[in-house]
């Protein structure tokens, strides 16, 4: 171990022993175990470059030569000591951009015999470019050329640092050998490789080379890489492992993709085999003050965190940090999240101050979504547990304002935080209004099955806890049996004497699925999976199919006239739902302003065609309702319907007809004047209208759900810039104007919902019911 890891190892256990012995403990017998030294250089005495793109210089050019070159010097630099090769410049995150001192490119220019190529050095601290000797090669020497290329750009940076007395140390250069140069031939045949191509492709090309060529060999084994499959992996690794006939730095590269594999597939300690492995053969590679040393560290330190081992990776993290941030990478992404893994271990091993100050130093430096809402998340429990229950409060209300911006208020994460906020709301002294976020949590048991999840249950015993500190014996029996019969066995708590309560444990990344762009959520997607493809449309009776009865649909109309009625007395959800939808209320009298698509409205049934849309156009005059049935069902209604039916149905001025599937592309479905019926009435003008859509008993449970997302991520798609209420089924979706989104926000009652018989019963649930989290980043009561 070098002077600088053990000064910094033994610092931290200083600082350790005093906050937290188990801590000291653990640091020293890491240090004890890792004997193998490591050198680590200074960042201000050794070079810090990367390989620009060569120019062009003439018409002529040959793009497979350049891309060749390009390869084969990264390939080269990979093997650099004494300087830090980050890549090539167009591939490299800011962090490392930025922390260039130097960059290599050049000239290439085409003549008649050969190729010149001009060295060039960009100084990124002087602002100055400087320029090499130019060489030159022949066409039949072209295997040369990367020798040639390195020599000359080697060259140049050793003479610019000598020449402008800069404090830099001269890297040392691992020169291609007279052995490694290729043929013309070669060099032509192995032009041909690009990674851009497929991977049947590449491999039919590699097995027609064969021929003497690390770097052939090294793209042979990368490709193999490629495959992905645990077996492919393990093959790879026991040709190449161990094996001195390749390079240290391919038996690194290969380690540590094969660490990557595991450890996005959760297989921990596979994950930490491999990468010890890779980082035991860049410390061969006497490489080790360098990001891919840090990434391979950080690596096993995260995986041992995953796979339960904590104090194990104390080591590794600290280690990790403390190379990015002697390199000058604190920014870089690999570096944030080793802070962020860093600074929630340090949480677990009891240390919430030092916690607090490393994940506050990341804000902000997380890409936007789940990572960060997930670190405000884990922050402000830091700051909860501090009894910094204000700074919770504002980091979760900031947190809010995104989650409802990209309509997750019904995800994982919002819940959590949701509970955590009510938790901090009543350490500020505002029980009432923590009651009232808690008491939602139990509302929302009725729209999508949030019973088997954790926070659930936080809730229920934060409830039973309220009740008790509030001397309320029945209620806290009653949220407690609700809490004891959910939990697993092992995991059930007693109620303290204090306000103590259940928040859960911080969640590390990688520990959480990740969202498809507008997709439904966990809780969301389970609940409308619930009502599609119960029934095969073609496997039933006309009549059956057309099912339908007056008032059916009822409490349908009673939600839109709530929000439609300025005299209702809303509640403050509902009144933010009213908003959202339809802004300024006087344009939207008797329902103008909005066009209802009913897809699946029964037009066939033999007495009551088409009689909750029927409902709707009545009830709402200024309305225009779109009656959206299949073609065949239109078919049937022309040709079997009574007249004085159809003319009962086209008496209302405000009734279309639009004859197309309804799960097909809205756009080209919508806009074909021939699926529209009643050709005497205009086709609606969606243009700054709100739209509602209803689904209940037609596509919601006779299509799959795998025609049902792509229809709902198209009608999002198509009315991005218009207001959407969607009834379906019996759940209510929202998505705002400006968002291409769906999000549940409540249901109707069971009334009308029975397949198989009729009934206008509500079995004493109400009309509607919203949830008060989705429709407003603010907390109503």
């Amino acid at each position: 171990m070098s002077r600088f890891q053990k000064n910094t190892l033994l610092t931290f256990s200083l600082l350790a022993f005093v906050a937290y012995a188990p801590l000291y403990y653990s640091i020293r017998t890491a240090i004890q175990k890792e004997t193998l030294p490591v050198t680590y250089e200074s960042a201000d005495s050794v070079s810090f470059f990367s390989l620009g793109d060569f120019e062009v210089k003439g018409k002529e050019s040959d793009s497979k030569t350049m891309n060749l070159l390009s390869q084969l010097i990264d390939f080269e630099f990979q093997k650099v000591t004494g300087g830090v090769y980050l890549g090539k410049e167009n591939s490299l995150s800011l962090a490392k951009k930025l922390r260039a001192n130097f960059v290599f490119f050049g000239s290439l220019e085409w003549k008649e015999k050969g190729i010149e190529f001009t060295p060039k050095l960009k100084s990124i601290e002087q602002k100055s470019t400087y320029t090499g000797q130019l060489v030159f090669l022949p066409y039949e020497e072209r295997g040369k050329f990367v020798s040639v290329i390195y020599n000359s750009l080697s060259h140049l940076l050793d003479e610019t640092i000598r020449l402008h007395r800069l404090m830099k140390r001269t890297p040392e250069w691992k020169m291609p050998s007279t052995d490694e140069f290729l043929s013309e031939s070669e060099f032509v045949r192995l032009s041909e490789y690009d990674s851009k191509l497929p991977l049947e492709e590449k491999n039919s090309l590699l097995k027609t080379l064969d021929f003497p060529s690390e770097y052939l060999q090294f793209i042979k084994i990368s490709v193999s890489l490629e495959k992905r499959t645990e077996e492919s992996l393990k093959e790879i690794w026991r040709s190449v492992g161990g094996n001195s006939n390749f390079s240290a730095y391919t038996r690194f590269y290969v380690a540590k993709n094969i660490s990557e594999f595991y450890f996005a597939k959760k297989e921990f300690s596979k994950t930490i085999e491999y990468a010890s492995a890779a980082r035991k053969e860049r410390e061969l590679l006497k490489s080790v003050f360098h990001s891919d040393y840090a990434d391979t560290i950080s690596l096993l330190g995260k995986a041992l965190v995953l796979d339960g081992k904590k104090e194990e990776a104390v080591y590794y993290l600290t280690s990790a940090k403390k190379l990015y941030e002697t390199l000058g990478l604190f920014q870089d992404p690999s570096s944030i999240e080793n802070s962020y893994f860093y600074g929630l271990l340090l949480y677990d091993l009891s240390q919430a101050e030092l916690a607090s100050y490393e994940l506050s130093s990341i804000q902000g430096q997380l890409p936007k979504g789940f990572d960060s809402l997930y670190l405000d998340f884990n922050l402000a429990k830091v700051y909860y547990d501090l009894g910094r229950y204000d700074a919770a409060l504002s980091l979760l209300q900031n947190q809010r304002k995104m989650i409802m911006k990209e309509g997750y208020a019904n995800h994982d994460i919002a819940l959590y935080s949701y509970n955590l906020y009510a938790a901090s709301l009543y350490k500020s002294g505002k029980w009432s209004i923590a009651k009232s976020v808690w008491e939602s949590f139990v509302q929302a048991k009725s729209i999508y099955g949030i019973e088997e999840k954790p926070y659930y249950r936080y809730v229920l015993f934060n409830l039973a806890l309220l009740s008790k500190l509030r001397n309320n014996s029945e209620q806290m029996e009653s949220y407690y049996k609700q809490y004891t019969r959910l939990s697993p066995y092992g995991q059930i708590v007693d109620l303290p004497t204090n306000d103590r309560f259940e928040i859960g444990k911080p969640i590390y990344p990688y520990t959480w699925d990740s969202l498809s762009p507008n997709s439904f959520t966990e809780l969301e997607e389970k609940t409308i999976r619930s009502y599609t493809g119960r029934y095969l449309f073609n496997g039933q009776d006309e009549e059956i199919r057309a099912r339908t009865y007056e008032n059916r649909l009822e409490d349908t109309n009673l939600f839109l006239d709530d929000l439609l009625n300025t005299k209702a007395f809303l509640s403050k959800p509902m009144s933010s739902l009213r908003k959202t939808l339809f802004g300024d209320l006087k344009r939207f009298e008797k329902g103008n302003q909005i066009v209802f698509f009913d897809i699946g409205p029964a037009l066939n049934h033999p007495e009551y065609p088409g009689v909750t849309s029927l409902a709707v156009a009545k009830h709402f005059s200024g309305m225009e309702v779109v009656l959206w049935e299949l073609p065949g069902e239109v078919d049937l209604f022309l040709k079997k319907v009574k007249p004085e039916l159809k003319d009962r149905l086209y008496a209302f001025p405000n009734i279309r007809i639009l004859s197309a599937d309804g799960v097909g592309e809205f756009q080209t479905v919508y806009s074909d004047p021939n699926n529209w019926i009643l050709r005497n009435r205009p086709i609606p003008n969606l243009k700054g209208k709100t739209i509602i859509i209803r689904a209940a008993n037609s596509i919601d449970i006779y299509e799959p759900y795998t025609k049902i997302l792509p229809h709902f991520q198209n009608i999002g798609k198509e009315l991005k810039a218009n207001p959407v209420l969607y009834f379906f089924n019996r759940s209510i979706l929202l998505k705002p104007a400006g968002s291409e989104k769906f999000i549940l926000i409540g249901n109707q009652s069971i009334r009308g919902f029975h397949h198989n018989f009729q009934s206008l019963d509500r079995n004493g649930e109400p009309p509607y019911s919203i949830l008060p989290f989705t429709v407003s980043e603010e907390v109503y009561l």
